[in-house]
């Protein structure tokens, strides 16, 4: 397949003839992305009466031709395999008979053949329909409804619907439960024989304030002559998690966990994500761990992979460990973990500056938290705080990563990469043009060293009034990362190996790297349970889009909820994404964007519009405008002659979000945080 993607791609752009493209489909409601399951391949632009033929994560077939831009854009002619068996949405009564109306996209209702057993129809209600048949040679798709979930002014109900229509579950079977379950509740000695024992190291965790799971933990030593060794200890679920269970197979299907504002959707049962597997103070706990020996410019010289058995000293919450590294008190630390945080801080500026140096990009977006009342209300947006403690588990993190996926491939054990390819000219081309309209130096991003140029815009936008913008539109001009079992590098953290072995408990790629450092320590093959890894790679990259889509989409929807006490009020705002029907306006510092039906706007204009109408259910913003638009370069001369210039005003501005409909970050959003109730993990972890 891979193959034949490659070659009829290849055509179709250098020779302007159109050629059928089979692969899955990525539906954005009235358009869609045909992804290309080739290395450095270029995404389809799929539109036309053919999307009602197919739903999101169906392997389609395409007739494919090249635009004069340069862009692939295609019809969809055939569908090859259905993704999902059910749809949700609306149950409306149409005429004599009912039908539910998609939740996803502009695609025709669904006829309703039946109701099972105990469902009543409720007009307007949530509902979940099993397909029987569907659209094909003009006649609709049609099934029983299964499922109410409710009316959707409900938010709960609302993000119920987000979930079905996505695939993702919430209860495990229990068949599941009790294989989790039968581990128990505590370790004894017998079960960690054999393992390295790291009892007397003083190893700790650092997460946010709410986490309730806590699935890596570091620690560091000082081995002399100026050395030291860094080690990452990761919760080692595939102890419990073993191949061809109904446990493994759960976690496979489900792939991820899901973190929205009131809720979490965990990967696997919480007698393991909440207890065996979360490395807890005081507890025994068995680990895979990295150890990394570091010189002072942070070169690795030494890498170690091993079983091992922690106790956990001390559970920092990030704001502590800020604390300490701004030299202030935090109690009940013992001495030899405070020595090491402090050291850790010199540690984290050296290993940032050593991976900014080789050509990493290092995005600086805002992130905002929903916060919800038990009951999955919400009452209101925070920004969370950048704090140095998030780079300094995030620079572990990635250095674990990537000396894992270093040593497997050295190897030869197979395992599945992280893989972000370099981003696409034409791309790259339409992002200078957007940042030069802004008043930056950007002609020389899309040269044959990318990202020292990309390097060299972030350095121009860091006292750059309009810094989110610019950090917003290079974000969405580079690829999406996927797994992979082969791979070229990582763009964006600029190494040639790098995988994800940092959270197996959230994620089943990472699951299947302990399982390949576990053999490599046994001196055996792993074949993963026979499965196949690019099936699995694509599986796994499919789960995270769908996660990442219905976070996304809940977050679209409490903001909804939370403006529509807002419809008549005129706000500030600011042009984050141009569209054909006008462009999205980010309001003030809410977190929120609305849809501005105006043309001929540019991002970083400063605009005044009032919130026109607020759709609670699609989690929609209507403005309209009001007053003159101030572009971002009126914006400059105007503090510059104010003697207001940079970083002293750029928190005045407000910070643009990501549109689902333009987005392909290399860093989906992280898991760890969305804020989940119970289960908030700030700041990301080994992103990318």
């Amino acid at each position: 397949m891979k193959q034949h993607w490659r070659k009829k791609e290849q055509r179709g752009v250098s020779g302007g003839h159109e050629a059928i493209v089979e692969g899955v489909i990525q539906h954005k409601g009235t358009f869609a992305f045909l992804l290309s399951e080739t290395p450095g391949g270029q995404d389809v632009f799929i539109r036309g009466r053919g999307l009602d033929l197919a739903m999101d994560g169906d392997r389609v077939q395409a007739r494919v031709r090249p635009e004069k831009t340069g862009r692939l854009a295609g019809e969809i002619i055939n569908v090859v395999k259905r993704a999902h068996t059910t749809m949700v949405g609306v149950l409306r009564s149409v005429k004599s008979s009912w039908a539910v109306f998609p939740e996803k996209g502009n695609a025709p209702p669904a006829v309703v053949s039946g109701f099972a057993q105990k469902i009543v129809p409720v007009e307007g209600a949530f509902a979940v329909l099993e397909v029987k048949r569907w659209p094909e040679g003009g006649n609709p798709a049609s099934g029983i409804v299964t499922e109410i979930l409710g009316d959707p002014a409900d938010v709960s109900a609302r993000i119920d619907s987000i979930l079905r229509a996505r695939g993702i579950n919430e209860a495990f079977p229990a068949e599941v439960v009790a294989q989790a379950d039968a581990y128990g509740v505590r370790l004894e000695p017998a079960q960690w024989k054999g393992r390295e024992e790291l009892f007397d190291l003083p190893v700790f965790t650092i997460d946010g304030a709410d986490a309730k799971d806590f699935d890596d933990a570091v620690s560091l030593e000082d081995i002399g002559g100026g050395n030291i060794r860094l080690g990452v200890h990761i919760a080692d679920v595939s102890n419990y998690v073993k191949p061809g269970t109904a446990l493994d197979k759960e976690a496979y299907a489900r792939a991820t966990s899901v973190y929205l504002p009131d809720r979490v959707v965990p990967m696997l049962p919480p007698s393991l994500s909440d207890n065996l597997c979360s490395l807890v103070p005081r507890q025994e706990r068995l680990t895979v761990s990295c150890f990394m020996d570091l010189d002072k410019e942070g070169k690795v010289l030494k890498r170690r992979l091993a079983a091992t058995v922690i106790r956990s000293c001390r559970r920092f919450t990030y704001e502590e460990v800020q604390t300490l590294l701004d030299g202030g008190k935090v109690p009940d630390v013992p001495r030899a973990a405070e020595a090491a945080v402090k050291r850790m801080g010199g540690l984290t500026d050296v290993l940032h500056a050593r991976r900014v140096k080789r050509g990493a990009l290092d995005f600086n977006l805002p992130e905002y938290r929903i916060n919800a009342d038990p009951h999955g209300r919400p009452l209101g947006v925070s920004l969370r705080p950048r704090l140095k403690s998030h780079r300094l588990i995030e620079e572990f993190m990635l250095l674990a990563n990537e000396a894992v996926a270093t040593e497997l491939y050295a190897a030869k054990m197979p395992f599945l990469h992280r893989r972000h390819d370099s981003p696409d000219p034409l791309k790259l081309k339409a992002l200078s043009s957007a940042l030069g309209e802004l008043g930056l130096t950007a002609g020389h991003i899309s040269g044959s060293n990318a990202a020292k140029g990309l390097q060299d815009v972030l350095r121009q936008a860091e006292n750059h009034p309009l810094a989110n913008i610019i950090n917003s539109l290079m974000v969405r001009s580079m690829r999406q990362a996927v797994y992979s079992p082969e791979s070229e590098g990582h763009f964006g953290i600029a190494t040639r190996f790098y995988s994800h072995f940092t959270s197996p408990i959230r994620r089943y790629p990472d699951l299947m790297t302990h399982r390949a450092v576990k053999a490599l320590l046994a001196k055996r093959k792993e074949n993963h349970g026979a499965l196949p890894l690019d099936k699995a790679g694509a599986h796994c990259s499919e789960r995270e889009r769908a996660a990442a889509d219905a976070e996304h989409k809940s977050v679209d929807v409490m903001r909804a909820v939370l403006m529509r006490e807002r419809v008549g009020t005129i706000m500030d705002g600011m042009i984050t994404t141009v569209i054909d029907s006008g462009a999205f306006v980010m309001l003030g510092d809410t977190g929120a964007e609305g849809l501005l039906r105006v043309n001929g706007l540019k991002p970083g204009t400063v605009v005044k519009v009032m919130v026109a109408a607020v759709d609670t259910a699609e989690g929609k913003i209507d403005l309209s405008l009001e007053g003159n638009p101030v572009t971002g370069a009126q914006m400059q001369a105007r503090q510059a002659q104010a003697g207001r210039p940079g970083q002293g005003n750029r928190q005045a501005q407000p910070r643009p979000g990501r549109r689902d409909e333009q987005k392909r970050s290399f860093f989906p959003r992280s898991n760890k945080g969305s804020g989940g109730r119970g289960r908030g993990r700030g700041r990301g972890r080994g992103r990318g």
